[in-house]
Protein backbone atom coordinates (compact mmCIF):
# COMPACT_ATOMS: atom_id res chain seq x y z
CA UNK A 1 0.00 0.00 0.00
CA UNK A 2 1.41 3.37 -1.02
CA UNK A 3 1.69 6.21 1.51
CA UNK A 4 -1.14 8.02 -0.27
CA UNK A 5 -3.42 4.97 -0.03
CA UNK A 6 -2.53 4.49 3.63
CA UNK A 7 -3.33 8.13 4.33
CA UNK A 8 -6.66 7.90 2.50
CA UNK A 9 -7.57 4.65 4.29
CA UNK A 10 -6.90 6.20 7.69
CA UNK A 11 -9.00 9.18 6.73
CA UNK A 12 -11.93 6.99 5.68
CA UNK A 13 -11.77 4.98 8.91
CA UNK A 14 -11.69 8.14 11.05
CA UNK A 15 -14.59 9.58 9.05
CA UNK A 16 -16.61 6.38 9.54
CA UNK A 17 -15.92 6.40 13.29
CA UNK A 18 -16.98 10.03 13.63
CA UNK A 19 -20.17 9.46 11.64
CA UNK A 20 -20.95 6.30 13.63
CA UNK A 21 -20.68 8.18 16.94
CA UNK A 22 -22.91 10.99 15.66
CA UNK A 23 -25.45 8.44 14.40
CA UNK A 24 -25.54 6.75 17.82
CA UNK A 25 -26.05 10.12 19.51
CA UNK A 26 -28.85 11.02 17.07
CA UNK A 27 -30.55 7.63 17.52
CA UNK A 28 -30.35 7.92 21.31
CA UNK A 29 -28.44 4.64 21.66
CA UNK A 30 -25.11 6.10 22.77
CA UNK A 31 -26.45 6.18 26.35
CA UNK A 32 -26.28 2.38 26.20
CA UNK A 33 -22.51 2.75 26.31
CA UNK A 34 -21.61 5.99 28.11
CA UNK A 35 -22.88 8.17 30.93
CA UNK A 36 -25.04 11.02 29.53
CA UNK A 37 -22.80 13.48 31.40
CA UNK A 38 -20.07 12.69 28.86
CA UNK A 39 -22.20 13.40 25.76
CA UNK A 40 -20.71 16.88 25.25
CA UNK A 41 -17.20 15.41 25.21
CA UNK A 42 -18.40 12.66 22.89
CA UNK A 43 -19.77 15.26 20.47
CA UNK A 44 -16.39 16.99 20.49
CA UNK A 45 -14.57 13.70 19.92
CA UNK A 46 -16.79 12.82 16.95
CA UNK A 47 -16.29 16.23 15.35
CA UNK A 48 -12.56 15.96 16.00
CA UNK A 49 -12.43 12.60 14.21
CA UNK A 50 -14.27 14.06 11.22
CA UNK A 51 -11.91 17.06 11.14
CA UNK A 52 -8.86 14.77 11.18
CA UNK A 53 -10.44 12.67 8.44
CA UNK A 54 -10.91 15.79 6.33
CA UNK A 55 -7.27 16.69 6.83
CA UNK A 56 -6.13 13.25 5.72
CA UNK A 57 -8.46 13.07 2.74
CA UNK A 58 -8.26 16.65 1.54
CA UNK A 59 -4.68 17.78 2.06
CA UNK A 60 -2.10 16.45 -0.35
CA UNK A 61 1.16 15.51 1.40
CA UNK A 62 4.07 17.81 0.64
CA UNK A 63 7.12 16.04 -0.72
CA UNK A 64 10.51 16.88 0.66
CA UNK A 65 12.77 18.70 -1.79
CA UNK A 66 16.39 17.77 -2.22
CA UNK A 67 18.82 19.97 -0.37
CA UNK A 68 20.83 22.31 -2.58
CA UNK A 69 19.95 24.83 -5.26
CA UNK A 70 19.99 24.19 -8.98
CA UNK A 71 19.73 20.40 -8.75
CA UNK A 72 17.22 20.35 -11.61
CA UNK A 73 14.33 18.81 -9.65
CA UNK A 74 10.76 19.78 -10.39
CA UNK A 75 9.38 21.73 -7.38
CA UNK A 76 5.99 19.95 -7.43
CA UNK A 77 7.09 16.36 -7.92
CA UNK A 78 10.62 16.31 -6.58
CA UNK A 79 11.69 14.28 -9.63
CA UNK A 80 14.53 15.20 -11.98
CA UNK A 81 13.14 17.60 -14.59
CA UNK A 82 15.21 16.27 -17.49
CA UNK A 83 14.14 13.52 -19.85
CA UNK A 84 16.83 11.25 -18.50
CA UNK A 85 15.47 11.67 -14.99
CA UNK A 86 12.39 9.68 -15.91
CA UNK A 87 14.57 6.62 -16.38
CA UNK A 88 16.86 7.18 -13.45
CA UNK A 89 16.84 4.20 -11.13
CA UNK A 90 17.44 4.00 -7.38
CA UNK A 91 20.72 2.13 -7.55
CA UNK A 92 22.48 2.28 -4.26
CA UNK A 93 19.30 3.32 -2.41
CA UNK A 94 18.35 1.28 0.67
CA UNK A 95 14.71 0.09 0.42
CA UNK A 96 14.68 -1.95 3.63
CA UNK A 97 13.04 0.89 5.56
CA UNK A 98 10.11 0.97 3.13
CA UNK A 99 8.94 -2.49 4.23
CA UNK A 100 8.96 -1.46 7.88
CA UNK A 101 7.05 1.73 7.13
CA UNK A 102 4.44 -0.22 5.15
CA UNK A 103 4.03 -2.75 7.97
CA UNK A 104 3.62 0.08 10.48
CA UNK A 105 0.97 1.63 8.25
CA UNK A 106 -0.98 -1.63 8.14
CA UNK A 107 -0.83 -2.08 11.92
CA UNK A 108 -1.96 1.46 12.67
CA UNK A 109 -4.80 1.10 10.17
CA UNK A 110 -5.97 -2.13 11.84
CA UNK A 111 -5.88 -0.48 15.28
CA UNK A 112 -7.97 2.43 13.99
CA UNK A 113 -10.44 0.09 12.29
CA UNK A 114 -10.97 -2.26 15.27
CA UNK A 115 -13.60 -0.10 17.06
CA UNK A 116 -15.48 0.31 13.79
CA UNK A 117 -15.37 -3.43 13.08
CA UNK A 118 -16.60 -4.25 16.59
CA UNK A 119 -19.44 -1.72 16.29
CA UNK A 120 -20.59 -3.30 13.04
CA UNK A 121 -20.27 -6.95 14.12
CA UNK A 122 -21.44 -6.83 17.75
CA UNK A 123 -25.20 -6.24 18.21
CA UNK A 124 -25.93 -2.82 19.66
CA UNK A 125 -27.89 -3.33 22.87
CA UNK A 126 -27.66 -2.24 26.51
CA UNK A 127 -26.40 -4.44 29.32
CA UNK A 128 -29.08 -6.64 30.81
CA UNK A 129 -29.50 -9.66 33.04
CA UNK A 130 -27.52 -11.83 30.66
CA UNK A 131 -24.36 -9.90 31.52
CA UNK A 132 -24.75 -10.33 35.28
CA UNK A 133 -23.48 -13.90 35.02
CA UNK A 134 -20.18 -12.52 33.70
CA UNK A 135 -19.84 -9.28 35.69
CA UNK A 136 -21.53 -10.52 38.86
CA UNK A 137 -23.94 -8.73 41.19
CA UNK A 138 -22.35 -6.13 43.45
CA UNK A 139 -23.28 -6.72 47.08
CA UNK A 140 -20.26 -5.36 48.93
CA UNK A 141 -18.20 -2.88 46.87
CA UNK A 142 -18.70 0.72 48.05
CA UNK A 143 -20.43 3.07 45.65
CA UNK A 144 -18.31 6.07 44.70
CA UNK A 145 -18.70 8.87 42.19
CA UNK A 146 -14.93 9.12 41.75
CA UNK A 147 -11.71 8.60 43.70
CA UNK A 148 -12.45 11.58 45.99
CA UNK A 149 -16.22 11.96 46.34
CA UNK A 150 -18.04 9.22 48.21
CA UNK A 151 -21.76 8.96 47.64
CA UNK A 152 -23.91 9.53 50.70
CA UNK A 153 -27.36 8.37 51.62
CA UNK A 154 -30.27 9.71 49.63
CA UNK A 155 -32.98 11.34 51.68
CA UNK A 156 -35.95 10.92 49.36
CA UNK A 157 -39.46 9.69 50.01
CA UNK A 158 -39.19 5.88 49.93
CA UNK A 159 -41.49 5.48 46.93
CA UNK A 160 -39.26 7.80 44.86
CA UNK A 161 -35.99 5.95 45.44
CA UNK A 162 -34.54 3.85 42.67
CA UNK A 163 -32.54 0.67 43.20
CA UNK A 164 -29.22 2.52 43.34
CA UNK A 165 -30.52 4.83 46.06
CA UNK A 166 -31.93 1.97 48.13
CA UNK A 167 -28.67 0.02 47.94
CA UNK A 168 -26.65 3.17 48.72
CA UNK A 169 -28.75 3.87 51.81
CA UNK A 170 -28.32 0.31 53.04
CA UNK A 171 -24.56 0.47 52.49
CA UNK A 172 -24.11 3.67 54.49
CA UNK A 173 -26.66 3.16 57.23
CA UNK A 174 -25.27 2.43 60.69
CA UNK A 175 -28.36 0.28 61.21
CA UNK A 176 -30.10 -0.71 57.97
CA UNK A 177 -33.12 -1.96 59.91
CA UNK A 178 -34.30 1.67 60.15
CA UNK A 179 -35.60 1.22 56.60
CA UNK A 180 -37.74 -1.79 57.51
CA UNK A 181 -41.40 -1.22 56.70
CA UNK A 182 -40.80 1.60 54.23
CA UNK A 183 -42.53 1.18 50.87
CA UNK A 184 -40.49 0.62 47.72
CA UNK A 185 -41.59 1.17 44.14
CA UNK A 186 -38.75 0.24 41.79
CA UNK A 187 -38.16 -0.97 38.25
CA UNK A 188 -35.44 -3.24 36.93
CA UNK A 189 -34.68 -6.53 35.24
CA UNK A 190 -34.98 -9.91 36.90
CA UNK A 191 -32.02 -12.03 37.92
CA UNK A 192 -32.00 -15.37 39.70
CA UNK A 193 -29.22 -15.99 42.22
CA UNK A 194 -28.56 -19.51 43.45
CA UNK A 195 -27.92 -18.20 46.98
CA UNK A 196 -31.52 -17.08 47.38
CA UNK A 197 -34.36 -19.00 48.98
CA UNK A 198 -37.27 -20.43 46.96
CA UNK A 199 -39.75 -17.74 45.94
CA UNK A 200 -37.03 -15.10 45.85
CA UNK A 201 -35.34 -13.36 42.95
CA UNK A 202 -33.48 -10.09 42.37
CA UNK A 203 -34.69 -6.95 40.64
CA UNK A 204 -31.55 -5.23 39.37
CA UNK A 205 -30.18 -2.26 37.45
CA UNK A 206 -26.72 -1.35 36.21
CA UNK A 207 -24.96 1.66 37.67
CA UNK A 208 -22.51 3.46 35.37
CA UNK A 209 -20.02 6.14 36.38
CA UNK A 210 -18.37 6.73 33.00
CA UNK A 211 -19.13 3.94 30.52
CA UNK A 212 -20.15 0.29 30.36
CA UNK A 213 -16.58 -0.74 31.18
CA UNK A 214 -17.16 0.32 34.82
CA UNK A 215 -20.78 -0.86 34.99
CA UNK A 216 -21.84 -2.81 38.06
CA UNK A 217 -25.12 -4.55 38.70
CA UNK A 218 -27.01 -3.59 41.86
CA UNK A 219 -30.15 -5.23 43.08
CA UNK A 220 -32.85 -5.72 45.67
CA UNK A 221 -34.13 -9.12 46.68
CA UNK A 222 -37.82 -9.71 45.96
CA UNK A 223 -39.97 -12.13 47.95
CA UNK A 224 -43.13 -12.92 46.02
CA UNK A 225 -45.97 -15.40 46.32
CA UNK A 226 -46.78 -14.88 42.64
CA UNK A 227 -45.31 -17.04 39.94
CA UNK A 228 -41.72 -15.98 39.40
CA UNK A 229 -41.21 -13.89 36.25
CA UNK A 230 -38.92 -15.16 33.55
CA UNK A 231 -35.26 -14.27 33.80
CA UNK A 232 -34.01 -11.02 32.31
CA UNK A 233 -37.51 -9.51 32.14
CA UNK A 234 -38.22 -5.88 33.01
CA UNK A 235 -40.62 -5.51 35.92
CA UNK A 236 -42.03 -3.00 38.39
CA UNK A 237 -42.09 -4.16 42.01
CA UNK A 238 -43.99 -2.54 44.86
CA UNK A 239 -44.11 -3.50 48.51
CA UNK A 240 -42.67 -2.95 52.00
CA UNK A 241 -38.94 -3.32 52.56
CA UNK A 242 -37.18 -5.52 55.08
CA UNK A 243 -33.63 -6.76 55.53
CA UNK A 244 -31.94 -9.87 54.18
CA UNK A 245 -28.30 -10.94 54.04
CA UNK A 246 -26.40 -12.47 51.16
CA UNK A 247 -23.22 -13.69 52.75
CA UNK A 248 -22.37 -11.01 55.31
CA UNK A 249 -23.76 -8.12 53.30
CA UNK A 250 -27.19 -6.72 54.22
CA UNK A 251 -29.47 -6.14 51.26
CA UNK A 252 -32.92 -4.62 50.98
CA UNK A 253 -35.70 -7.16 50.46
CA UNK A 254 -39.07 -6.20 49.01
CA UNK A 255 -42.05 -8.24 50.18
CA UNK A 256 -43.83 -7.81 46.89
CA UNK A 257 -47.43 -6.61 46.90
CA UNK A 258 -47.37 -6.45 43.11
CA UNK A 259 -44.97 -7.52 40.36
CA UNK A 260 -45.86 -6.13 36.93
CA UNK A 261 -44.11 -6.62 33.61
CA UNK A 262 -42.99 -3.44 31.84
CA UNK A 263 -41.07 -2.51 28.71
CA UNK A 264 -37.36 -1.80 28.84
CA UNK A 265 -36.71 1.93 29.45
CA UNK A 266 -34.95 4.02 26.81
CA UNK A 267 -32.13 4.62 29.28
CA UNK A 268 -31.75 1.41 31.29
CA UNK A 269 -28.91 2.55 33.58
CA UNK A 270 -28.67 4.45 36.85
CA UNK A 271 -25.94 7.02 37.49
CA UNK A 272 -24.14 7.80 40.77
Amino acid sequence: MTPRMTRASRGLVLLALGVLILQRIWAGTLVWFVNPRTLALTWMAALGLIAMAGSLLGVRPVRRLAVGAGDGRHPATGLPAGRHGLHQDHSGHDHSGHDHAAAGGYYSLVVLALPLIMALLVPSKPLDGGAVANKGLNTARPLVRDAVTTLKRTEKPPEQRNILEWVRNFNYAADASVYAGQSADVTGFTYFDTRLAPGQFIVARYSISCCVADAMALGMVVQSDQAAPVGNAWIRVRGPVSLVKIGDQPMPLIKAVSVDGIGAPADPYLYP
